[in-house]
């Protein structure tokens, strides 16, 4: 298993203690939804908001580690990336694919690490008597979109024909 796997699953674990730890603490009823300017704007049910968590969980792991196997094994593979002849010539295709792999889990990290926060933050909030959410979710945000505009650039630079 490469590293990249093993920190996306270690993220996994991450946020399933995460929700063990916190479910009991919580009120029956939180805000879960957020304006821009941190204030809560919709609530959910301790059961609605943690189900809603682990269904997103699931969804990630059924994105980054189920669909690039599946989508390996179709005739159609990387149909839509740049200079297919070369990158899917025998010689490459193993290599090709160990890249794809590899790069979601990445970006699945990344989107681990975006929903742990903003879950945590929205924990957070809601142990205060006015649940107001922590102005660093924008940071995170922005720092989750510069991050992924340079794994898009360096996704789309790899496959510049050599």
């Amino acid at each position: 298993m490469n590293w990249f796997r093993r920190i996306f699953y270690a993220l996994v674990a991450l946020a399933l203690i995460q929700v063990i730890y916190y479910y009991p603490q919580m009120p029956d009823v939180l805000a879960s939804h957020f304006d821009g300017l941190g204030a809560p704007n919709d609530w959910a049910s301790k059961q609605g908001f943690f189900g809603l968590y682990l269904a997103i969980i699931l969804m990630l792991v059924a994105i980054f580690e189920f669909v690039p196997r599946w989508s390996e094994n179709r005739s159609s593979f990387g149909i839509k990336i740049a200079n297919r002849d070369y990158w899917l010539a025998p010689e490459r295709v193993a290599q090709t694919r160990a890249f794809f792999r590899r790069q979601m889990f990445i970006i699945g990290i990344a989107h681990l690490l975006l929903s742990i926060f903003a879950i945590q933050l929205a924990i957070l909030a809601n142990f205060d008597q006015e649940p107001r959410l922590h102005k660093s979710i924008g940071w995170a945000l922005a720092l989750y979109f510069v991050f992924l505009g340079a794994w898009l650039i360096h996704f789309y630079l790899y496959f510049r024909k050599p």
